[in-house]
């Protein structure tokens, strides 16, 4: 795994709703680009791994505006079942600059649970093959990239569409992993329940912070992973977590009264969004007409269907990251 070392930087920026803070750089910065990436455009990728499975596959989007002295954030973004790296890139747009992210994007893959074949997922699918720790990979990749790109370690993000939902909140509850990423984001999250016991899969604070931001954007009208939880047929009957359990149990996690929360909406009419707060660590929107879906102003590869644009679900992450930093 490489190794990279973090340097203060005098400067300050503010971010809405955080105070003014010190930018951390990476051992990438001051370093030319790789040779492989175009500025502006994704870019498919490999790096070693000791995941269980190597080499693992990525894919990159480095901004237009990127330079090679300023440390920028970087987002993950986690693919659903039977996806891959590209449909996440266009499904979630983070590689849209016309949504402001001035960031570094990457879209990790997966891998089949047979080699070879199909569908692809992550660590927690009931279906993902025991060897593969796809916790090692993120943060195998997430060494790789701060040893080569100029980004600040502090603004380090992950989000995911439904098993890449639910394996960010693998991620959220691995104390090494939430050590480093600053905040966590599920959209239609898969997160399945042990299935012996039937209880919710261990979950721990790293031991350097009170809390952890988690965000957990869900449709009413989902049919593959239900909001009220329950087997899953596609899954071999595997159970996935009430949701509104699974967001109480983040908000007592991070010391907050489940029942103390603010609540309002968003959109209007058939399209209304209801949402839950716990001071902005703990975020929950409830899309009243989307189904299992990655809600959009515009429409997607996901579905037709839209939301208004202060529902936008890629807004509302990016929005809700720019507060957060370790």
């Amino acid at each position: 795994m490489a190794s990279f070392s973090l340097l203060s930087l005098t400067v300050l920026y503010f971010a809405v709703g955080v105070a003014s803070r010190t930018i951390q750089q990476s051992a990438g910065c001051g370093k030319a680009i790789p040779n492989v990436i175009e500025l502006g455009k994704s870019k498919n990728l490999t790096i070693d791994s000791a995941s269980g499975e190597s080499p693992r596959k990525y894919r990159i989007n480095v901004p237009d505006s990127y330079d090679p002295k300023v440390p920028v954030p970087l987002i993950y973004s986690f693919h659903g079942r039977n996806k891959d790296m590209k449909y996440q890139d266009e499904l979630s747009q983070f590689s849209n600059r016309s949504f402001g992210f001035k960031g570094i994007a990457v879209y990790p893959e997966g891998v089949p649970y047979t080699k070879g074949s199909h569908p692809k997922q992550w660590q927690g699918d009931p279906d993902a093959p025991d060897p593969i720790n796809d916790v090692t990979f993120t943060l195998e990749l997430l060494d790789h990239l701060l040893d080569r790109y100029c980004i600040d370690p502090s603004r380090v993000y992950a989000s995911g569409k439904s098993n890449g939902g639910g394996f960010t909140g693998l991620l959220a509850c691995d104390p090494s992993a939430s050590s480093r990423i600053a905040a966590f984001a599920a959209v239609s999250g898969a997160f399945y329940l042990n299935q012996e016991t039937q209880q919710p899969l261990p979950c721990a604070l790293p031991p350097n912070r009170k809390a952890v931001p988690v965000m957990e954007l869900h449709g009413a009208k989902d049919e593959q992973i239900k909001y009220e939880g329950g087997p899953n047929e596609d899954r071999d009957n595997a159970t996935t977590s009430n949701i509104p359990a699974w967001v109480n149990a983040w908000a007592e996690r991070d010391g907050f009264v489940p029942s103390k929360n603010g609540t309002g909406s968003l959109c209007k009419g058939a399209r209304d969004v209801k949402t839950w707060k716990w001071d902005e660590t703990v975020v929950h929107h409830l899309y009243r007409n989307m189904g299992h879906h990655w809600p959009s102003q515009y429409g997607n590869n996901d579905t037709k269907l839209t939301t208004c644009a202060e529902a936008d679900a890629t807004k509302l992450i990016l929005d809700w990251f720019g507060k957060w930093s370790l």
